[in-house]
Parts: C-alpha cells; structure tokens; sequence
C-alpha cells in the first residue's frame, strides 16, 4: 500500500483534486474524475464537502493558509531588509512555478480569472482571501522601518499583489522566465523606492 492510500480521504481528495483543479481549471475538473484519482467513493467527496463548489472553496482556503505561512517564513527573518524578503517570498513561489513546469502558479489567480465573473459564491470568497492577503503585507510593511515612505503601506502592498498575481497570468501563457525576473526586480523598487 503507498503512503497516498493511507492517507485520510478528506486529505486524499484535496491533494488530487487541487492538482485537477491547476490543470483542468475549475469547470474542467469534474467530481468524477477527482473520484477515479483517489479511488474514493462518491458518498465520501460529498460527506467532506457536500458540492464541487464547496470543495474548490477549501482547496482554495488550503493554499491560503500555505502563502501566509510562506509570507511568514519570508517576513520574519531578521537577516533580510524588508525588500529582499518580499523579493524572496515571491521568487520562492515563482520557483515552485517554475518546477511545476510552469503549471501551478497562484491557485487563488486562476480560480478568480474562471469563476469570479459568473460567480457570487467565489467572487465573496475571492475577494475575501485578497482582502486578508493584502491585510497580512500591510501588517509586515508597517512594522518595517526600511520602506518608502512617499506612498502608503496600502498601496505597496496592492502594487506588490497585483505584480504577483499579473505575472502568474503572463507566465501562464507565455513560459517566460525574464517576466518573473523582472517582476523580481519591480517587487524591490515598489517596497524600498528607487
């Protein structure tokens, strides 16, 4: 038996399901064919979550809870100015991008691009973890003394998740290194001025 099949359903079931939904999308990926990875039955997808829906919505709460650990580990090291650990942060989940071969970018991105627009359930809940992410590098940046200071804390931290999630979208499309590097180097300027 491998370790996957000892592993809790609910867990099982988030872990293959999270990866249909980076390479299907959410329309793509059908409680079926998260059923056929796992092996699991119906009756036991629909005891832990009740809807597709509700599934991508905890798989959606799952990578939430792993960038504010990320950002944590980043903004708490004391060996680092405030710049270098966003920069670092951020080249952190761009080289997980990059072994993903360019396929797992920033789930929260690529479930507001497909279903944001159509619908309320996601857009509520989209616009809420966007909303807790930009509190959390508010918090960080405030307690920073080496940032610029001729913009708000407010609007780096909108600049530097707008860079973040624009270029997941762009190296989506496109496999293009140089965008990560350059929004490596922007993400700096935007945190400490030029």
């Amino acid at each position: 038996m491998n370790a996957q099949a000892t592993l809790p359903h609910r867990e099982r079931l988030l872990r293959e399901g999270t990866k249909l939904l980076y390479a299907n999308g959410f329309h793509g990926t059908t409680v079926d064919k998260i059923l056929a990875e796992t092996g699991i039955p119906k009756g036991s997808f629909y005891h832990h979550f009740g809807s597709k829906e509700a599934f991508a919505l905890a798989a959606l709460e799952r990578y939430m809870q792993f960038q504010h650990e990320l950002l944590d580990q980043w903004a708490n090291r004391d060996d680092l100015s405030t710049a270098d650990a966003i920069v670092g942060y951020f080249q952190d989940m761009a080289t997980r991008f990059v072994r993903s071969k360019y396929m797992r970018a920033c789930l929260l991105g690529k479930l507001a691009t497909e279903t944001a627009a159509g619908s309320p359930v996601f857009r509520k809940a989209l616009a809420g973890y966007i909303d807790d992410w930009k509190r959390r590098l508010v918090e960080r940046l405030q307690q920073a003394g080496d940032i610029r200071t001729d913009i708000s804390v407010e609007q780096i931290a909108d600049s530097v998740l707008t860079l973040i999630q624009g270029v997941f979208v762009i190296a989506l499309a496109a496999r293009d290194q140089g965008a990560l590097d350059s929004t490596a180097a922007t993400l700096r300027l935007v945190v400490a001025g030029g």
